[in-house]
């Protein structure tokens, strides 16, 4: 199978709380991490709808208050893989963008891209 990732991914494990207003909130743990999502395990996993959007908060991180917002791109039965498309902090909404300007990051992949 042909590799089609744009992001290099990091093996990570990290608590995480999902929710909706559906289902609640469960808690899982992150499988890998990459610049614009995440893999994640979650324990009574509900089935989550392709393009359904979630609420994904990083328990352990050193900002907690972090809350992202994360499109579902693919489940399977060890877990649900998501797309981080924004996030709230402190009432705000904020592109990922900010994000990594304000920690100083990026991606290989965003060197080469607008």
């Amino acid at each position: 199978m042909k590799e089609r990732r744009t992001k290099w991914r990091n093996r990570t494990r990290a608590r995480v709380k999902v929710s909706h207003s559906v289902f609640g909130e469960v808690e899982g743990n992150t499988m890998d991490i990459s610049d614009s999502g995440v893999f994640i395990t979650l324990k009574d996993c509900p089935i989550l709808p392709l393009g359904s959007h979630v609420n994904l908060q990083f328990v352990d991180s050193a900002s907690p208050e972090l809350l992202f917002n994360a499109k579902v791109v693919r489940q399977t039965r060890k877990g649900v893989a998501l797309k981080l498309v924004d996030y709230e902090f402190r009432g705000g909404r904020y592109g990922l963008k900010e994000l990594r300007d304000q920690w100083g990051m990026f991606s290989e992949y965003d060197k080469f891209s607008d």
